[in-house]
């Protein structure tokens, strides 16, 4: 692994470190380059995890990063986004006035009024409004992969049943008919969830998709760790050719 394109700092208010101590672990990892991914900030609800008015804070402590990094590494601005059809044109602002370039799809909060949160316990109900809001989302053409696709599975009441399948068969689809990569997802491995959860990623090898490792990381020492590890060796023992750069996609 050279590069990560799933990265966050303290300043999504769950994780810790600061943007500067992120690129130089990376760069010590030997990393060539490195994507910041805060959750994207939304000015209309109040569950942002970068609050609306710090944007342009945050805004500025990315950008002097950046160009006290340049010839050192490579820094793609980038924000992880849930779909909510009323802050795409937010989305696309944030993209062409703003650099952020790489938007990557990461839903955890779906159904018309965000009832239902992907973590919580759920049932097959909750599972298929993910499926159903996350193909919309890639059917956007905003987002250039989908973090941890099967983090649904989390809290689902079984460990892998029709449903499972039928949701996780909906959404390889769509990525495999948009050409969106699917993730794995370190962070999932470094706490021991749900996902990746090896009967979808088995299940994925029968489409057409492209894979990738991301650490997920929220520190600093996280950017290749245990988790990374796990994630790599995961990926062997299924048989999944691994994106090494975003340029492959």
């Amino acid at each position: 692994m050279k590069a990560n394109y799933h990265t966050h700092s303290r300043w999504c208010r769950h994780a810790v470190g600061e943007i500067e101590e992120y690129l130089e672990e990376a760069i010590r990892c030997g990393f060539y380059e490195i994507a910041m991914t805060e959750h994207v900030p939304h000015k209309n609800t109040e569950d942002s995890w970068i609050p609306w008015e710090q944007f342009p804070d945050y805004d500025r402590a990315l950008n002097r990063a950046i160009q006290k990094y340049q010839g050192k590494i490579h820094v793609i601005k980038g924000f992880e986004c849930e779909y909510y059809p009323d802050e795409m044109d937010d989305y696309r602002r944030f993209q062409e006035e703003y650099g952020y370039e790489l938007l990557i799809m990461g839903q955890h909060r779906c159904g018309k009024n965000k009832e239902v949160d992907i973590f919580a316990p759920k049932g097959a109900y909750e599972m298929h409004v993910y499926a159903d809001d996350v193909c919309r989302g890639l059917e956007t053409g905003l987002f250039r992969f989908l973090a941890h696709p099967d983090c649904v599975l989390e809290g689902y009441r079984n460990l892998w049943d029709k449903e499972c399948e039928s949701v996780m068969r909906q959404i390889f689809q769509a990525c495999e008919e948009l050409h969106i990569p699917v993730e794995i997802n370190g962070n999932g491995m470094r706490y021991n969830r749900s996902y990746p959860s090896e009967p979808a990623f088995l299940l994925s090898k029968e489409y057409q998709l492209q894979y990738m490792i991301n650490s997920d990381a929220h520190a600093p020492e996280k950017l290749y760790d245990e988790g990374v590890r796990k994630a790599e060796e995961f990926a062997d023992k299924l048989g999944l050719k691994i994106m090494q750069s975003m340029r492959e996609s």
